[in-house]
């Protein structure tokens, strides 16, 4: 795989975040009082930090849930990264302090993570957003059809807007992010053949995916091009661009999880999020491997088996035709049942 680097100035030392379940303790959900052997994870996030409400939050949100189900034993704790330089140093730290399994959030690891995996055989590893033609056999790689999930957003976009023009902002330019984009561009002119698509992606530096003002500049830009509904695609950098909205009073599309929830601040233009079920797809792992059901290669999460969808409309409910809820519905059983094509498909 080829690497890519986001530069980065240097940092501070990372920050260790530890979460305990159940009633407090140490060991997971069961608060240490029914586990023979607690079974450790951690998790290291890219530059994105945990705190971006969306990717690495999420991601962190299925070790959680792992560590509350009191069938697992799990305990969890996380490191964020600073800067690219940071990847390995943070997932040997986890090694080198005894857990069993270390989780990596996001393509820009993939590199690093086959080192440390190649490096700790006896350790299993999973990474967000990531697969390989060869991984060890104590790797696996949890991917997403991103391309689906945008395609429904673009979809309901282009059939919402009134411009006929809609706007995208996203993080680097890297697979998942351009899944994302060319599902959304695609879903808008499947439903609108006047559509207009505008989009830019964050270039590469020390605040990739974490430069909310860069993303709201971006944003307003697009609104002055015309553009009525603005995608924001990119952790806080696409969050920057969601409060862009706001302040000039257009309708948004979150990413990654249900962002009404998360972003409060954008609920009053968010229509929807285009969600890929990252913390079920985390957990998923921790479970396999907890229970000694490990298996290495790569765990697609796509539409047909509920990995990626729409968050539901919240305040835009009543605003959304029952048509245009319905046409919806047929996309979605459609992409599921792989009769309809996003144009990302490899």
């Amino acid at each position: 795989m080829k690497s890519i680097r986001v530069l980065a100035a240097l940092a501070a030392a990372p920050m260790l975040l530890a979460a305990c379940g159940g009633s407090g303790g140490t060991s997971g959900g069961t608060g240490g009082s029914s586990c023979s052997k607690t079974f450790k994870v951690g998790l290291v996030t890219d530059v994105g930090k945990l705190s971006d409400k969306s990717f690495n939050a999420t991601s962190w949100q299925g070790v959680l849930d792992a560590q509350n189900d009191k069938s697992l034993c799990v305990q969890g704790k996380a490191i964020e990264s600073n800067q690219p330089t940071d990847y390995q140093k943070n997932m040997q730290t986890f090694v080198d302090q005894g857990y069993d399994m270390v989780i990596a959030v996001g393509f820009l690891m993939g590199d690093d993570t086959l080192a440390a995996a190649t490096k700790n055989p006896k350790v299993k590893f999973a990474i967000v957003d990531n697969s390989y033609d060869k991984p060890t056999d104590n790797l696996v790689g949890l991917v997403f059809r991103e391309d689906q999930a945008g395609f429904l957003a673009g979809a309901l976009a282009g059939m919402y807007t009134k411009t006929n023009t809609i706007g995208g902002v996203y993080g680097l330019d890297i697979p998942p992010v351009h899944k994302y984009r060319v599902g959304y561009e695609n879903g808008a002119k499947y439903t609108n053949p006047k559509i207009k698509t505008i989009g830019v992606y964050q270039p590469a530096g020390p605040n990739a995916f974490n430069d909310p003002d860069w993303g709201k500049a971006r944003g307003i830009e697009e609104i002055g091009q015309g553009a009525d509904i603005i995608f924001g695609a990119g952790g806080n950098t696409g969050n920057g661009a969601l409060l862009a909205a706001v302040q000039k009073n257009v309708t948004c599309v979150g990413v990654d999880v249900d962002q009404y929830n998360t972003v409060t601040d954008a609920q009053k233009c968010m229509i929807t999020s285009a969600e890929k079920k990252l913390a079920v797809a985390v957990k998923t792992a921790i479970s396999n491997a907890s229970k000694g059901q490990f298996k290495s290669g790569v765990m697609t999460f796509d539409a047909s088996n509920g990995g990626v969808g729409l968050a539901p409309y919240h305040d835009f409910d009543s605003k959304v035709t029952a048509d245009q809820k319905a046409k919806i519905a047929d996309i979605l059983k459609q992409l599921a049942a792989g009769t309809l094509k996003t144009g990302a498909e490899q």
